[in-house]
């Protein structure tokens, strides 16, 4: 049996969150650059220096709702996601000779505070991500037409009554 300082002891966060002034402290050293190469390397294309700036002003709710409209998974991502090798690992500071923007630490900040204050997701992003509507934008200009499932998933169908049958066959193979 495991003691509970043990415990604690060997699933202790790796990176602890921040406090607030902290966060301020992190969020001011950002360059907000134009063409931020931290948010290229995010697979999320979360807008990176788009919520920092939010954080360094002191809108921690609109931080969230930024990395929300890309991630609806802002909070786990977050905690789990491989930051030194993305949007950290990306970060202009490295060019500097200085450490990188804790953009996951950041990110924890913002959403912690989120989901403290009693937030809650917004109804449309409970069943797909905030990008469905971009995605079926896309689809209407490529002459397809988007089908919004739970979890995100698109399916897409020609428009031409030959080909206008679903395609159950691709995702009942459980791809």
């Amino acid at each position: 049996m495991i003691t509970e300082h043990k415990f604690a002891e060997n699933f202790a966060e790796i990176h602890p969150p921040l406090g607030g002034r902290e966060a301020l402290v992190e969020a001011n050293r950002c360059l907000f650059c134009f063409d931020a190469p931290c948010a290229n390397a995010c697979p999320t294309h979360i807008d990176v220096p788009g919520f920092i700036k939010k954080i360094s002003s002191g809108n921690l709710r609109g931080s969230a709702l930024t990395i929300l409209n890309a991630n609806i998974l802002g909070l786990s991502c977050a905690r789990v996601c491989p930051v030194d090798v993305l949007c950290e690992g990306a970060c202009v500071m490295h060019r500097y000779n200085q450490s990188p923007i804790e953009i996951g630490r950041l990110q924890r900040h913002a959403m912690d505070y989120f989901y403290d204050a009693g937030a809650r997701l917004p109804a449309a992003a409970a069943t797909r991500p905030g990008r469905v509507g971009l995605h079926r934008r896309r689809a209407r200009l490529a002459g397809l037409r988007g089908e919004a499932q739970a979890a995100g998933l698109l399916r897409y169908d020609l428009r031409q009554p030959a080909a206008g049958r679903r395609t159950e066959h691709l995702w009942g193979s459980r791809i």
